[in-house]
């Protein structure tokens, strides 16, 4: 099936024609659109709920009455009501040992009776790991090709066992993709919970947040045409990669760093009318047969998994690195790609504070934020006076609203991109 995917790259000015040996700086905005499709898809799911029962669930949440355990069953029944019959699902219970409430069940009438019944019978239990939760919930998941696979995990605790981040980042190579949603979680938890879900992390205050946290997740994964998919880089030899980033999902801040190579971006999931820009900042040392007109310093492609059909990990569509080079003075900028470029260094600076707590980098935001006209530069800088004040009396809790200010993609971003879909 070819899907109404479009990946564009715009720069913001052409580049002066430049003597051979110098080095040069390209700023380039990467927009990625899925259009409409022909033909209403519904692509069946598999859906693991990984429910945090540690002892501390027991506790009430923050702003509510019930406790944070029976918040989590009821976010879970929500999910549960939502489903389609060919959708399946199952549930883990975990504390410092997984328990398997619920082996993959058809999401039909009677299979959610049986489901919600297991969900309202987890108890709490005792200390807390991860890992082993993951490992379970990954082996619950079905092999057939033509469905999606999802993980939903939630906590309010902090890991009391071996990384699971390894495993966790491995889980989009097995075509899985996993939603963490952490309630309460200090801030060093929180950065471990985003370095194993990264974009699809979400930091969660009261038990709103929670029931949005699963209805987005679910929302998001019913209608996702793409799935775990990746901007990917390859530069020629004589260019330099100084930024490489996710920036806005749907008009709204959603920051995400390219991976430990530089050279891959993590995209999610793509649905029907999504729009994803990244940023991507290039230095080249120019080579002699420089000249004006247009040249190339590599491509991108954007590749994903495409559940419907059983592709896996096939590039969807590539673009070059294309600039132009001219040998008359530069008429004007690019104004959409100039915001990019200070939104993306705003909320650069901002993941990087509430990574580190290096104030600087919260005095390097407000800086950058002050040149961009963006709806999305200004949502930022309206958040970094509070932040900034916070971080004096509070840094764990300052960065933590930082991590928070830079991941906007909301429920409701995920049920609009799903209206429509369901037959």
């Amino acid at each position: 099936m070819n899907l109404p995917l479009s990946l564009t790259v715009q720069s913001l000015a052409n580049a002066m024609l430049a003597k051979s040996g110098l080095r040069s700086v390209f700023h380039l905005m990467i927009s990625i659109v899925m259009g409409a499709l022909e033909t209403v898809l519904r692509t069946p799911t598999d859906y693991i709920l990984v429910i945090d029962r540690s002892g501390s669930t027991g506790g009430i949440v923050p702003g509510g009455s019930a406790s944070i355990l029976d918040t989590s069953k009821e976010a879970c029944q929500a999910v549960l009501d939502l489903l389609d019959p060919a959708d399946r699902v199952g549930v883990i219970a975990f504390d410092h040992k997984p328990d398997e409430v619920c082996h993959l069940t058809n999401a039909d009438n009677h299979g959610k009776v049986h489901v919600g019944n297991a969900i309202w019978g987890i108890t709490t239990g005792g200390s807390t790991a991860f890992l082993p939760a993951l490992e379970s919930a990954a082996s619950l998941l079905g092999k057939e090709a033509g469905r999606k696979k999802v993980i939903v995990f939630f906590t309010d605790g902090e890991d009391g066992g071996p990384s699971p981040i390894q495993f966790a980042q491995g889980l989009s190579a097995q075509g899985v993709t996993l939603f963490v949603g952490g309630l309460g979680v200090s801030n060093t938890g929180e950065i471990l919970l985003e370095a194993m879900a990264g974009a699809n992390f979400k930091s969660l205050n009261n038990a709103s947040e929670v029931t949005a946290f699963f209805a987005s997740a679910q929302a998001q994964a019913a209608s996702a045409v793409v799935t775990n998919a990746q901007l990917r880089l390859t530069p020629v030899n004589f260019a330099t990669i100084m930024n490489f980033e996710l920036v806005t999902r749907g008009g709204q801040p959603n920051y995400v760093p390219a991976d430990n190579t530089g050279k891959l971006v993590p995209l999610g999931d793509i649905s029907v009318g999504d729009i994803q820009q990244a940023y991507l900042g290039l230095q080249v040392v120019l080579p002699e047969d420089i000249k004006a007109g247009r040249r190339s310093f590599g491509k991108i492609e954007l590749i994903g998994d495409v559940p419907s059909d059983g592709r896996k990990g096939v590039v969807l569509t590539t673009v070059p690195i294309a600039v132009s080079f001219s040998d008359q003075p530069v008429p004007g900028m690019n104004e959409p790609v100039r915001d990019m470029i200070n939104v993306a260094a705003t909320a650069r600076e901002m993941s990087r504070f509430a990574q580190t707590g290096d104030q600087a980098h919260l005095v390097n935001a407000r800086r950058t934020v002050a040149f961009s006209n963006s709806a999305v530069a200004a949502a930022l800088a309206a958040q970094i006076n509070q932040i900034n004040a916070q971080a004096a009396s509070d840094p764990a809790a300052a960065q933590k609203q930082a991590r928070r200010a830079t991941k906007g993609f909301s429920a409701a971003d995920a049920a609009a991109a799903l209206k429509g879909l369901k037959p």
